[in-house]
């Protein structure tokens, strides 16, 4: 069953999806009466609100993992019989990759390990991909990570917390350096954004970044490799050596944080927003406007 995907949703997972459809419907009715006085920007935010209410609560209960594989798979869509509202969510996992801020943890004798795998990739993902002046870039990375940064523009805490921090460092780098190829590297293959004490999602890792870490083929990996397996298994059938996969890094349990997005149709139009639930906290609300 490898070659194909076998979808079974339980009788829980159902009722977990009408749970926030029986939700989304009722914040429906009341968006209804206010449709004429109420702008886009503002129907977004209230789908948000309660669209959040609903994922905290369910995401809290014994059946979440299969909540959240199910919103990996494909966006969930809610419409009405007559055609006048439809509604989507679909999520993406965002610690599916080594977090970049482990990249600063050469000094941390308890985290070594996470260092070193993070290198291991950073020097990989580089070379794969001909970066010109890797010292540089890496130099940017720890800056900001240490919160040494002068281009930091707002005060916070240490560490790269989002990839649009991390696409400020890319452009300070090519600035730099005029090298345009950091702007190919499909960087969220391979690590992810958060804070540093978060772990690797393993089972929902991208075929690149398996390919490249554990040495595999990568059309074979594509071809072979479904996300949300069990990785450990996947590589062990596969003879991979199993040096770089710790169990205290790899999580075989499926992690709470993702970026979730969702599109309306609001007047004849159809707008989208995103968010990210980062386990049991809802935050970085964007709104994307007219599609």
């Amino acid at each position: 069953m490898r070659k194909g995907v076998a979808l079974l949703i339980t009788i829980t997972v159902i009722a977990t999806l009408l749970a926030l459809i029986g939700v989304s419907f009722s914040y429906l009715e009341r968006a209804k009466k206010d449709s004429s006085n109420t702008a886009s920007i503002i129907q977004a935010n209230i789908f948000y609100k309660d669209i959040s209410k609903t994922l905290i609560t369910l995401l809290k209960g014994k059946n979440s993992q299969d909540v959240i594989s199910t919103l990996y798979l494909a966006p969930q869509t809610i419409a009405e019989q007559d055609g006048d509202f439809f509604l989507t969510i679909g999520c993406e996992p965002l610690s599916n990759g080594v977090n970049i801020n482990w990249l600063g943890l050469g000094n941390d004798k308890k985290n070594l390990k996470k260092y070193e795998l993070a290198t291991t990739l950073f020097d990989e993902v580089v070379s794969k991909y001909d970066v010109e002046d890797s010292q540089t870039l890496l130099q940017f990375i720890i800056e900001d990570i240490e919160g040494k940064s002068k281009y930091r523009r707002l005060k916070q805490k240490s560490g790269i917390v989002s990839k649009s921090q991390f696409d400020m460092i890319l452009k300070r780098y090519f600035a730099e350096s005029s090298d345009m190829k950091v702007f190919s590297i499909p960087w969220r293959n391979y690590f992810s954004f958060l804070p540093k004490d978060s772990l690797i999602d393993s089972n929902y890792l991208s075929a690149e970044f398996i390919s490249l870490i554990f040495n595999l083929d990568l059309i074979s990996v594509q071809e072979e490799w479904i996300a949300g397996e069990d990785l450990s298994k996947f590589l062990q059938d596969r003879g991979v050596d199993m040096t770089l996969y710790d169990k205290k890094i790899f999580s075989s349990t499926t992690l709470k944080f993702m970026e979730c997005s969702s599109s309306y149709n609001y007047d004849g139009k159809i707008y989208k927003f995103s968010f990210n639930y980062l386990d049991g906290r809802v935050g970085y609300f964007e709104f994307y406007g007219e599609q």
